[in-house]
């Protein structure tokens, strides 16, 4: 940090309007005490880093909203007396059904956004513009040993040393503790910023010793001084879970984060990559400067990560919403390394993800996996599965009005598809409301519905959605919104591979007929947003009714070949597609140069959001063949712009200092 149309008439009569807001009925289950670091970066406005700051403690939550703060440990590089370090004695906090939730920093007068997933929790301050990272983890109930670290512990480690770029330093590893305080020798695999030119080196780490006692955790003293050279030395501050499986700490004189969980004991594979994770880290490289972040993940078992970060760059200061795609293949010792970006590490039990960066780019990222939710009416939704019918993207991605969303839980009807254009608001005795509007329903089945967001949620900073099944009322579930949520449909129907997109000839683009440069194509998207002149939910689109932020000139397409720098298109048409309700059509003419040949990359980017899941096939340029972009590229749009904590902070007001 440097210093987001009127309604039919009919449509009010079946629902009264209600009005918006976050839901907290998570927040009774999150009590009690937990074992926390915080860490946190001040810079100028080049992105030079000027102060690190580090609070760790323990953080005990009342299940009412309101958390305090004991046995605190506060860092400043600048000094107890003269830097902008404050530990806050405590704050508020909301938890969703999800497990989505807010916390007040405990340091700034300002909102972690992030997630519970018991005994895991993970945020950043993304709204803020800080260059943060929140981890907590669940204090034991009882005093704790030594016997109570015991196994192998998979753990990676991200350090801005002295509050400096020039010194930042990243590593992953695998340490085993004998469970009577000692640990064995290991190696490290990581990079240092000033050694090796930054490129990947392995450290040894010498036997080492820990302490535990108490329910406040104890010091884990790693031979050598805490220094610029070591990515991993000296004395930390280390924190146990209350179940053993998970580990936290850094120094107590420094702003370094270490996060662990327990290796695989079997032979690991994709499989245990599986469900929605939610996650939350920080990362910064040449192209990033500084970036800090939270967000969720899907997928289903076979290596294909869906991936939402809701992105804080601070430099400059812009917060948007990111989804990209991510294959791995997790190895038999729960890791993969994309070959140049990311290590990725995955637990023993599957529950949690780490990927440390490589090289040039620092960087943590921490998940796991959401908790599972019993159903609590015979009429459900699943609090973690509202998706973008196109993409798939997870729960903690924003929702446009306008946007087609599946909605996955347990309904009590048989498969039903509507044939009607205006799409109406009930089908087969089945209405689902949006902030109290009625939307267009599409389709209904046993454990899926397709409806349309209505766009009177325009301006909201948050959706609730609940289902009406002849009469019976399902639980709420609450998301985020913004203007516009891009996703791009695909041939395969799972918003990965080829786009949906067509000739000016109406043919299909695909590998047998790539697009040409210079030639105009067909995109075919959802999640855009509100339109002019508007139509009335459920409407078809006509001849000419324009995105808003294409009138604005805030919309943008670029070409990613994974070898060039992007190369940017342009945009003749974006608008609904003319005869189709919430179906979205994007004309763009491809450049004329500065491609590889074969399957690349579409960036697309709102105001709001950049994504880039999906891929066009294009021949006729220099270069022979394109390769699959690297994983996470993280591209900065060029229109982006956000005001800080807008729509978004659903706690009640701080008082700043």
């Amino acid at each position: 940090m440097s210093h987001l149309g009127a309604m039919l008439l009919a449509l009010s009569v079946l629902a009264p309007l209600q009005a918006q807001s976050f839901d907290t009925s998570g927040t009774a289950n999150l009590t009690g005490p937990y074992l926390f670091r915080y860490v946190n970066f001040f810079n100028d406005e080049y992105g030079n880093l000027t102060e690190s700051c580090m609070l760790t403690g323990v953080m005990s939550f009342d299940g009412q909203g309101h958390y305090t703060l004991s046995n605190t440990q506060l860092f400043d590089s600048l000094g107890s007396t003269t830097g902008y370090c404050a530990a806050l004695g405590g704050g508020t906090y909301g938890v969703e059904s999800n497990g989505m939730a807010q916390f007040d920093n405990p340091m700034y007068p300002a909102t972690l956004f992030g997630a519970v997933s018991q005994p895991v929790i993970i945020a950043s301050s993304t709204e803020d513009f800080y260059f943060d990272l929140f981890i907590a983890i669940e204090a034991p109930a009882s005093g704790v040993s030594n016997s109570t670290l015991s196994g192998s512990f998979t753990g990676g480690t991200l350090d801005y040393f002295n509050a400096s770029l020039s010194t930042a330093r990243q590593g992953y590893f695998t340490l085993t503790a004998d469970g009577k305080g000692n640990i064995a020798a290991f190696k490290l695999n990581g990079s240092a910023a000033n050694v090796n030119s930054g490129d990947s080196l392995t450290q040894s780490v010498a036997a080492s010793t820990y302490a535990l006692s108490g329910t406040q955790g104890g010091t884990w003293n790693i031979p050598g001084s805490d220094n610029d050279t070591q990515i991993l030395s000296g004395t930390k501050t280390l924190y146990v879970s209350a179940d053993g499986n998970w580990i936290l700490g850094g120094s107590p004189s420094g702003s370094d984060m270490i996060f662990g969980f327990l290796a695989p004991t079997k032979t690991a594979s994709n499989a245990f990559l599986d469900g929605t994770y939610y996650l939350a880290g920080m990362v910064n490289n040449s192209n990033i400067l500084l970036g800090a972040y939270y967000g969720s993940i899907n997928t289903n078992g076979n290596g294909d990560l869906i991936e939402h970060q809701r992105y804080d760059y601070v430099v400059p200061e812009v917060t948007y919403d990111y989804t990209t795609y991510t294959p791995v293949t997790i190895g038999a010792n729960g890791s993969y390394f994309d070959g140049s970006t990311y290590t990725y590490l995955v637990s023993g039990n599957g529950n949690g993800l780490i990927s440390v960066g490589s090289n040039s780019t620092f960087g943590l990222t921490v998940a796991m996996r959401a908790a599972p939710v019993t159903a609590t009416s015979s009429v459900w939704i699943d609090p973690v599965a509202i998706i973008n019918s196109a993409n798939y993207t997870p729960i903690t991605n924003s929702y446009a009005p306008g946007e087609m969303v599946s909605l996955y839980g347990s309904f009590g009807v048989s498969l039903d598809v509507d044939q009607k254009i205006p799409v109406p608001t009930s089908l087969d005795g089945v209405y689902v409301y949006v902030n109290g509007h009625a939307a267009p329903v599409l389709l209904v089945s046993p454990n899926q519905i397709n409806v349309l967001i209505p766009y009177e949620i325009a301006g909201d900073g948050f959706a609730t959605f609940q289902v009406d099944a002849n009469n019976s009322k399902s639980n709420s579930v609450t998301v985020y919104v913004a203007d516009t949520a891009p996703g791009i449909f695909t041939l395969a129907e799972n918003g990965l591979g080829l786009s949906a997109v067509l000739h000016a000839d109406y043919s299909l683009v695909n590998d047998q007929h790539p697009a040409q440069p210079g030639e105009v194509v067909l995109l075919f998207m959802e999640g855009l947003g509100g339109v002019t002149p508007p139509v009335l939910d459920g409407a078809p689109g006509g001849s000419q009714n324009d995105v808003n932020e294409y009138d604005q000139d805030e919309l943008s397409v670029a070409l990613d070949d994974g070898v060039d720098q992007l190369a940017p298109a342009d945009i003749d048409f974006a608008g609904l597609a003319p005869g189709f309700a919430g179906l979205y059509q994007v004309n763009f003419a491809l450049p004329t140069a500065g491609l590889a040949n074969g399957d690349v990359s579409i960036v697309f980017g709102s105001n709001e959001a950049t994504s880039e899941m999906s891929t066009i096939a294009v021949s006729g340029f220099q270069q022979s063949s394109a390769r699959k972009p690297s994983a996470r590229r993280a591209v900065l749009p060029i229109r982006h712009a956000h005001t800080r904590g807008a729509r978004r902070r659903a706690l009640p007001d701080r008082e700043t200092r």
